[in-house]
């Protein structure tokens, strides 16, 4: 059974319990601020030449109108990509690649 103290010492941490604390919490903390939000979208300023079937991604490479940009879904092998032209107000949270996460 663990005897309870009394007096200046109760309740202290040693200093490598301190440590590792401060340091999961650094790790948490770093974790957190990595990842990106899962409803972002990135805009792109041109098509990639690879992409993955069946994703979706948002290019604005001056090929639609006014305040649209280019939706491209990726295709499995041996078929196009869909590619169409929506508005930019569809688009949520939209996050430039490159920029400060």
């Amino acid at each position: 059974m663990r005897a309870i103290k009394s007096g200046p010492d109760r309740g202290h941490i040693s200093g490598a319990a301190t440590v590792r604390k401060a340091f999961g919490l650094a790790a948490l903390l770093a974790a957190l601020f990595s990842a990106q939000p899962s409803s972002a979208q990135k805009l792109y300023p041109y098509e990639p030449l690879m992409m993955d079937p069946y994703s979706t991604i948002y290019v604005n490479d001056g090929s639609c109108s006014a305040g649209k940009v280019l939706r491209v879904q990726g295709a499995p092998r041996n078929q196009r990509r869909k590619k169409s032209c929506v508005p930019m107000s569809d688009l949520k949270a939209v996050q430039h690649p490159g920029s400060a996460k």
